[in-house]
């Protein structure tokens, strides 16, 4: 068994120094894995490569752009059964994201792994999630990109990395969008959830979709001027849209909801003038829907359906970077969303 280490920097890379600040270490890494060889002596062979190594908030398109060509490069050239990076909390949901639009037809498991503290911590997560990414390589449960998190008190969970949520105000726990993680592990046994959800479908005749081929070349633009990207909240007025802006991506409070004020009627307004497509998330077809739904679709604005908000910036900051059409790109659901 061969497995491919891929080491980015993030929590489960630091530790705590003399003056109480989290900082990057160099040999926490290699430690991690040390650890893991001793408490799980066998035939699985690492290899380590580090890209570039930052606390997980500096992530860049930069670090994103280094992230998908090293991954793609390992994929293509080299013999293995799995990769595994390591990756801050912070921007887990981000990377994850992003390969799984890139490399979601990648024939062998890509799994995320990170640490709630640093691995010195007797309460960190770290060991756990990477002990756990192994397993499911050597068990041989699925292939694509996934993200390998055990939540407090919770079982070691594999999530689809298209459908995680934003991480919760003072919490770490990692969790998909409407609880549809792909499975977990209960006593090293492996439960695959997606499997139950398919369960009385013919799986030959659900398609593999797919936002880029495994040889397209894919980079993510500097920046994200191009999209807008708004949160709700009570009282809220709108920004002016700015000559670089070309699309807008609206969030919603947890029933797929918005005010409807005078400030959305006009910004909407200055969306449908500029030709802007007005996208939101959070909306669920399994629920009755509010009026205030039915109000924003008249002014134009467009409902992304069951997904998690992070993945359809990604997939709208992909699309615009690699010159997709934007409209039939957000029209299709890839698989892992």
């Amino acid at each position: 068994m061969k497995i491919k280490v891929i080491f980015t920097g993030g929590t489960i890379g630091s530790q705590v120094k003399g003056d109480g600040y989290i900082a990057l270490k160099e040999k926490a890494p290699y430690e991690l894995i040390e650890f893991y060889q001793k408490e799980n002596p066998g035939n699985v062979e690492f290899e380590t490569i580090e890209p570039y190594c930052i606390l997980s908030e500096n992530l860049t398109a930069k670090e994103l752009n280094q992230l998908i060509s090293c991954v793609k490069d390992v994929l293509m050239k080299d013999y293995i059964d799995g990769i595994i990076i390591t990756h801050g909390t912070d921007t887990l949901q981000y990377s994850a994201t992003v390969l799984s639009y890139v490399l979601g037809a990648a024939n062998v498991p890509v799994l995320l792994v990170s640490s709630d503290f640093s691995l010195e911590d007797k309460r960190a997560n770290g060991h756990i999630n990477f002990a756990y990414a192994v397993k499911f390589i050597e068990q041989r449960h699925g292939k694509g990109v996934f993200v390998s998190y055990c939540n407090k008190g919770g079982n070691p969970t594999i999530h689809r990395g298209a459908k995680l949520l934003q991480h919760k105000a003072f919490s770490a726990d990692v969790e998909s969008i409407k609880d549809e993680w792909y499975g977990d592990f209960e006593k090293d046994i492996f439960t695959c959830k997606e499997e139950d959800k398919f369960k009385d479908t013919d799986k030959s005749s659900i398609p593999e979709k797919w936002m880029f081929q495994m040889e397209e070349e894919v980079h993510l633009s500097s920046d994200s001027m191009e999209i807008l990207r708004i949160v709700p909240y009570v009282g809220m007025e709108y920004p002016a849209i700015g000559e670089t802006i070309k699309v807008i991506l609206h969030e919603s409070y947890h029933s797929g909801t918005i005010g409807i004020s005078d400030a959305l009627k006009r910004f909407a307004k200055m969306a449908k003038e500029r030709e802007i497509p007005f996208y939101i998330t959070g909306l669920t077809q399994e629920d009755n829907d509010y009026e205030t739904v039915a109000e924003y679709k008249k002014m134009g604005i467009i409902p992304l359906l069951d997904t998690a908000p992070i993945a359809q910036y990604c997939k709208l900051w992909l699309a615009l970077s690699n010159g997709k059409d934007l409209k039939q790109v957000m029209k299709q659901k890839y698989l892992g969303e």
